[in-house]
């Protein structure tokens, strides 16, 4: 008999509220969420809906004020991050998680040389000295395809272009060789062809390390590159969760089936140079703005009128394919 490993990590129902003028807004609503080892899941939807809150949470990274962890558990290596003291929060974080951030030039210290600042997590987590931390940031720096690392370990990030700066970013990421790395948006702006090699890259290393990824971006042919399973996010909630070729062949809720439908069929397009792009119409609504029933009502093509008083809540269309959508069979028994 076997028994199933626990998960990297595992979040349960978390939710994270922000004040401002008078008002509280909860910007994340009951997500629940899990990794294991060497998986990859990838957590998409449109920009406001609450992926980089999600990785910002994890890493107990939410400015208080004004925002706070008002309910939920995440659960990594035995311990509850939303418990553990501000010092072991940052023992953990940059050495047993680490994230990329979406903009590496907002996100690097234009003051300091890419050396340095590769170098400040080594001593800082590993207690390398200032000698060995430079020898390993330039092992770093080469794994991670920077050119001429011994002349470019000396630079400042603006010396540096957009797919090199993501580069650095990368290396200081994984530089204590963490368990979970969260990547969020990781090739914004970036070519397509260096967007390639940064897939590449984070698979290569997921294969020698056995590192768990989380992928959050706005790309669903990013997801069915790189993800093992893929959640969809939506004003705060995850509204589909499952294996990605499941969601990708037969997405359950109206606003998946509208992401997937985003995507251009280059096949198609070559014998219809008039092809459409399809769109989903709206935006998402503001967090200040949001009242009783699904998020999604609003533009929702398939909208009945439950949807706009209720929220639905989370069913299985197989034991690892779940949504919460009205037009998909209501509430679990």
């Amino acid at each position: 008999m076997t028994t199933e490993r626990p998960p990297l990590l595992q979040i349960d129902g978390l939710s994270v509220d922000f004040e401002g003028g008078g008002r509280r807004a909860r910007v994340l609503n009951g997500v629940s969420l899990k990794v294991g080892a060497g998986e990859t899941l990838g957590i998409v939807g449109e920009s406001g809906c609450g992926k980089s809150m999600t990785a910002v949470a994890i890493l107990r990274l939410i400015p208080s004020p004004p925002g706070r962890i008002a309910a939920g558990r995440i659960l990594f290596g035995g311990e509850d991050l939303t418990r553990v003291s501000d010092a072991r929060i940052r023992d953990v974080r940059g050495h047993r998680i680490a994230m990329i951030f979406q903009e590496p030039m907002t996100s690097l210290n234009p003051v300091l040389t890419v050396g340095d600042q590769i170098g400040e997590v080594l001593i800082r987590h590993l207690r390398l000295g200032p000698k060995a931390a430079r020898e390993r940031s330039l092992r770093l720096l080469e794994a991670v395809g920077i050119p001429a690392p011994e002349q470019r370990i000396d630079v400042y990030p603006h010396q540096l272009s957009g797919g090199m700066r993501q580069r650095v970013m990368i290396a200081a990421a994984i530089a204590c060789e963490p368990s979970l790395l969260i990547a969020d948006e990781p090739t914004t702006a970036l070519d397509v062809t260096v967007q390639a090699q940064i897939f590449d890259l984070l698979r290569e290393l997921q294969s020698k390390t056995g590192m768990g990824l989380i992928l959050i971006t706005h790309d669903m042919g990013a997801i069915a590159e790189m993800a093992d399973r893929v959640a969809v996010m939506y004003a705060g909630r995850i509204v589909e969760e499952g294996a990605t070729q499941s969601i990708l062949d037969a997405p359950q809720h109206p606003y998946t089936r509208g992401l997937v439908a985003c995507v251009p069929d280059l096949d198609a397009a070559d014998g219809d140079a008039e092809a459409p792009l399809a769109e989903i119409a709206g935006v998402v609504p503001s967090v200040w703005e949001l009242r009783s029933g699904c998020p999604f009502a609003d533009r929702c093509p398939e909208v009945i009128d439950v949807c706009r008083h209720e929220m639905p809540q989370r069913t299985s269309v197989t034991p690892a394919h779940h949504v919460a959508c009205w037009c998909r069979g209501g509430p679990a028994a």
